[in-house]
């Protein structure tokens, strides 16, 4: 029997199924919720993230956060160990997370004793034991920062002065994109801090891990607040963890009409091509 005309799905209906469907795949996928209510800021390159970094660091009033791969030991890193002693100095609670490899060669011992006796919080992530000969493998490129609960970073810049330029010797900056974030999506930032923070737990200096009770904004009751209409979905990439190629994968697996990739170090390894 034919289908009538009031009985057939709208366009309308089919593509509100559809958005739901891949809703679901994608949490499965990535392993993370899609969060409402936040703000989204698009940061292209260092000329429009380190301003609003600095920035964001500068307005502190409680905490912050800040995790990066590298942190380069020049002009640019001093820059910013600055802002963060300076907040330290103002009681602010400053933890800092970097990359033991990532660091070699490019940050001195100096730097961050000079950060620890300002009273910022440093821990190293993964530096080598005799224990463990293979684990220098495991890395830690993240690169977030979160202020007060009410604002967080996640970019693809570490710190430095290649992501800047040198136009002196007409050298053109990195290429990377960053976003800022705003609103309730801003305790899964947190909490994605908390969990690096822990397993970087007694390296340096600290006195005892993060929980994520203690760095989520929600305990504040601030940042549940909506800052914005836009859904936002933080997926939590640690190492040794696959949930963002996964995503990727079933991202490029529904595209119809096209497909956009940008990556500062793209492998094309099997599953991509």
């Amino acid at each position: 029997m034919a289908q009538s005309e009031h009985s057939r799905p709208s366009d309308q209906d089919t593509s509100a199924t559809l958005r739901q469907l891949a809703d679901q795949a994608f949490s499965r996928a990535a392993g993370a919720p899609l969060v409402k209510g936040n703000s989204v800021r698009i940061l292209k390159d260092a000329k429009e993230n380190y301003p609003a970094w600095l920035d964001a660091i500068r307005s502190a009033r409680r905490n912050i956060h800040f995790e990066s791969y590298i942190i380069h030991e020049d002009d640019v890193g001093r820059e910013f160990a600055d802002a963060l002693l300076a907040k330290a100095a103002d009681g602010v609670r400053v933890r800092l997370i970097y990359d033991w490899m990532g660091a070699l060669g490019k940050t001195s011992r100096r730097f961050w004793q000079r950060l620890l006796a300002g009273g910022v919080e440093v821990r190293g992530y993964n530096p080598p034991r005799f224990d463990s000969p293979l684990g220098w493998i495991s890395r830690d490129h993240r690169k977030m920062i979160s202020v007060d609960g009410e604002v967080g970073f996640v970019t693809g810049l570490c710190v430095g002065r290649m992501w800047v330029g040198y136009p002196e010797r007409n050298i053109d900056p990195w290429r990377d994109t960053g976003v800022e974030v705003r609103g309730p999506a801003v305790a899964d930032i947190e909490r994605a801090f908390a969990q690096v923070w822990k397993m970087s737990g007694g390296v340096t200096s600290g006195d005892g891990p993060v929980v994520p009770d203690e760095t989520a904004p929600a305990t504040t009751g601030r940042a549940t607040a909506p800052a914005g209409d836009i859904p936002v979905r933080v997926i939590a990439t640690v190492p040794n963890t696959a949930g963002l190629f996964r995503l990727d994968q079933l991202v490029a697996a529904l595209a119809r009409k096209r497909l956009w990739l940008t990556d500062a170090y793209y492998a094309g390894t099997t599953p991509y091509v």
